[in-house]
């Protein structure tokens, strides 16, 4: 597999998501923690308003190492506004279903080949890095949708975005669309979109980079339309853990990253969201508890919590066991007996709730 770039939407398709807004500042800064992190790609939409537009501006002067990459639709206007940053990357974006094309577009089949063609090249001509996203390309008929790759690729786009717009695929799926794509089109470089309502958006991203795309899109904490999309945390762990692949990625910052977002919008993280979510080194139950001591973790992590910046911590209550009493019993040095653990133990289980927490 080709090394698999990152391209992070908080500040475009995270900012779509409802009571999702970022000042000039918090956006600048949210630029800068994912540069540090290491994405290849910062997304950022200065066609919505001054706001934006100045947030744009800022970002292109800060100097980052990843490329940022201006968003727009596939108009030569928009295509101008976007060029009057001085950016060197720019994304259009042009609906191929036959739904969007009919209720949304107005326009048939060839009308957007030829726009998509015309609006590539006016951006090319301008000396601008184009890629092009084609928009609800899941619900796209699959030959047209080679069509439209290709005229896209033909035009001079230098990436191409495959989209699951409303979160309807499955990983085989998705794999079969982009494998389609990429074996006519075999130059092509794709990007995946894939969108969360039913919650496959992480596992159509990664059938979609076993098909021969090499770019995900993410927001932090999945930010975006409904139900968003992938978490830029769990595609990164996914990346490394599962196709160990992106060492450069710097995932302990990841739940600093999630906490800035939360910070910043006042929508807080699931605990049970992964890599970044609170529970996801809390460890409780007895069985579990005993291996996790005895395996330092690995019985039941797959990674280890200082590889994102976190600590285990244990929980206990009634569906501990003697393990973690034991081992209380030895750190503190209270050198408790088999009876006295025993008689603590039937305590815990008498009491209503968990009692306590502790770091390991």
């Amino acid at each position: 597999m080709q090394r698999i770039l990152l391209l992070d939407s908080t500040l475009r398709e995270g900012e779509q998501a409802p009571k999702v807004r970022f000042s000039r500042e918090q956006s600048l800064q949210t630029a800068g923690e994912l540069d540090s992190f290491g994405v290849d790609f910062i997304e950022v939409s200065p066609t919505v308003s001054e706001r934006s537009r100045q947030a744009a501006k800022d970002i292109l002067a800060a100097g980052l190492k990843a490329n940022v990459i201006l968003h727009g639709r596939a108009t030569k206007e928009d295509i101008d506004l976007l060029h009057s940053f001085s950016p060197k990357w720019i994304a259009i974006y042009l609906s191929t279903s036959d739904v969007h094309l009919e209720h949304k577009l107005h326009m048939t089949k060839q009308d957007a080949l030829s726009r998509a063609a015309e609006t590539i090249r006016y951006a090319k001509s301008l000396g601008l890095k184009v890629r092009f996203t084609c928009e609800d390309a899941s619900r796209t008929d699959a030959d047209y949708l080679i069509r439209m790759a290709r005229a896209a690729h033909d035009a001079g786009a230098d990436r191409i975005s495959i989209t699951d717009t409303v979160g309807v695929m499955t990983p085989s799926s998705m794999y079969s669309l982009v494998h389609k794509v990429k074996s006519a089109i075999p130059s092509a470089e794709l990007d995946v979109h894939c969108h969360n309502d039913l919650g496959l958006a992480l596992a159509n991203s990664l059938a979609s980079v076993e098909a021969g795309a090499t770019c995900i899109h993410t927001c932090i904490n999945g930010a975006g339309e409904r139900a968003g999309i992938p978490k830029i945390a769990e595609v990164a762990m996914a990346l490394q853990v599962l196709y160990k692949q992106r060492e450069d990625l710097q995932i302990s910052t990841l739940p600093r990253l999630s906490k800035m977002f939360s910070d910043f919008t006042r929508l807080h993280c699931d605990p049970f969201s992964p890599v970044v979510g609170e529970n996801v080194f809390r460890h409780k139950g007895g069985t579990h508890l005993g291996a996790v001591l005895r395996s330092d973790g690995k019985a039941y992590e797959a990674f280890t919590p200082e590889s994102v910046g976190r600590a285990r911590r244990f929980v206990v209550g009634e569906y501990s066991g003697k393990n973690v009493l034991r081992y209380l019993s030895t750190n503190l040095g209270l050198n408790l007996t088999d009876a006295q653990v025993a008689k603590a133990m039937a305590r815990l289980k008498e009491k209503e709730g968990d009692m306590f927490e502790f770091e390991a």
